[in-house]
């Protein structure tokens, strides 16, 4: 009876910080991202910067853009920008200008799903370096059915 009660102890934690869609409230998460490489030592500039006029886009403004892909219906954007991914859903959190369907965030990375301009937009942001984030966006359809990549912690 004890080894199940440590072991029902010790999988709680787990379960609650493997996929959540509540900020970490334990003020872990900021204190993790700090174990990063110094973005100083991790260039967020190197590939060439490139226009992204995509309907239903919706990036952080100092967003750095480095590849635009049409593939049929999807659009998938890359990008860089200086911020941490918990610093990118509080973003998304507080823009008026948008529908936010669904977030969750792991500390290193972070999903949003939003709608606007008649459109969806899945975004990824992993942490690279202490202070800066990849930015992975799907733009489709307004649908379930566009196609959108699956949020991954469930």
């Amino acid at each position: 009876m004890r080894l199940r009660v440590l072991a029902v102890a010790a999988t709680v934690p787990l379960l609650v910080a493997c996929g959540t869609d509540a900020p970490q409230a334990t003020g872990r998460g900021p204190g993790m991202l700090a174990n990063l490489p110094s973005c100083d030592r991790v260039p967020l500039d190197t590939e060439p910067e490139v226009d992204a006029r995509v309907t239903g886009l919706v990036l952080p403004d100092d967003a750095r853009v480095t590849s635009v892909v049409e593939q049929g219906a999807l659009t998938t954007v890359e990008a860089t920008v200086r911020m941490t991914p918990l610093d990118v859903r509080a973003h998304y959190e507080g823009r008026a200008d948008i529908d936010l369907l669904r977030v969750e965030d792991e500390v290193f990375e972070t999903e949003v799903l939003t709608r606007a301009q008649q459109r969806r937009m899945y975004l990824r942001a992993a942490a690279l370096c202490a202070d800066g984030t990849t930015l992975t966006a799907v733009v489709g359809p307004d649908s379930e059915e566009a196609g959108l990549p699956e949020f991954q912690s469930g």
